[in-house]
């Protein structure tokens, strides 16, 4: 079922796709129609689509384009509400009660889902300008080098959740006579791998830089030195900023894997779930989170291609 405001337009909706991504913006769905079978509708409208049965997105309306035969519309998800610069200070305080710091100023059409405890303090920060996105996916970052914990903010049918993506590992096996019909398999050390890690924080009142090291001689051997240069304004002391460094290293003093794939379509996967994936040819067997997917649905077919990564 899809549904612009009461409008009722599943029997002649085409090309419906759906993307949702691992903390990288908000979901969006797009869809077009005949426009000898319907008017445009008013920018804003809530759109609802179902599918099978199935809750898949709850969002709005921002752009429709027009041409002789179809309307073709662009919808998201409540978080496009937070691509909106601001400047807020972050207090002493959890990545769960920033979250709420921040969307009590995106606006009235934010609702809050299950968002799961993070325990953890972060330091006191200034996000001076910055994006309401970018202010929560860097407090999730600064969150992850604290504890080591993933987490995922996502909207789910309109709730927003932040989940430990540990939660959302779902029962489903990719690959191997598993709904997998293609596969590109990737090992890198060119992007993200870094084995010697440098934390520097300006000491204001000496005039100094202070610097802290972690790195792996092993690797180091192995791959070259590649060097992660940690400029922290963040207020953090020496023991903190020790531990930063140390689990960076923790994180990022690995290979790179990404595998694309295409399969037969599910409509449990979102951006931040947990798939396991079994590719014998590949040697893989393990878990992987969904960076982003794209669910293309027919009348009658649904297919899916998502790009996943190695993270535990």
């Amino acid at each position: 079922m899809l549904l612009i405001g009461s409008t009722d337009i599943t029997d002649i909706a085409l090309d419906v796709k759906y993307k949702s991504a691992w903390n990288n913006g908000a979901g969006q769905f797009t869809f077009s129609y005949p426009t000898a079978k319907a008017g445009m509708f008013a920018n804003g409208s809530a759109v609802i689509f179902t599918y099978g049965g199935a809750n898949i997105f709850y969002g709005f309306l921002f752009a429709t384009k027009q041409d002789r035969k179809k309307y073709s519309c662009t919808c998201y998800d409540q978080l496009r509400y937070f691509k909106a610069s601001n400047s807020i200070m972050r207090p002493i305080c959890t990545l769960t009660e920033f979250l709420n710091i921040v969307a009590s100023s995106v606006g009235e059409r934010i609702r809050i889902g299950q968002v799961d405890n993070t325990v953890v303090k972060l330091s006191k920060y200034l996000f001076d300008n910055k994006t309401h996105l970018d202010m929560l996916y860097q407090s999730i970052k600064d969150n992850l080098s604290l504890n080591g914990y993933w987490y995922a903010l996502r909207d789910n049918f309109g709730a927003l959740d932040l989940r430990d993506i540990v939660d959302l590992r779902l029962p489903l096996i990719l690959g191997d006579g598993s709904l997998g019909t293609d596969f590109d398999y990737e090992k890198s050390i060119d992007d993200d791998t870094y084995n010697y890690i440098k934390v520097a924080k300006d000491d204001q009142d000496k005039g100094v830089r202070n610097v802290y090291l972690a790195q792996d001689s092993s690797t180091i051997k192995t791959w070259g030195k590649l060097m992660l240069y940690d400029k922290v304004s963040a207020d953090l002391n020496e023991s903190q900023l020790a531990a930063r460094a140390n689990q960076l290293l923790q994180l990022k003093n690995r290979e790179t894997q990404t595998l694309k794939m295409d399969c037969i379509g599910d409509v449990r996967v979102m951006g931040g779930s947990g798939i396991r994936v079994k590719i014998a040819e590949a040697g893989l067997d393990l878990w992987a989170v969904v960076d982003s997917v794209t669910h293309n649905f027919g009348h009658t077919k649904h297919t899916m291609s998502l790009e996943l990564k190695f993270v535990w």
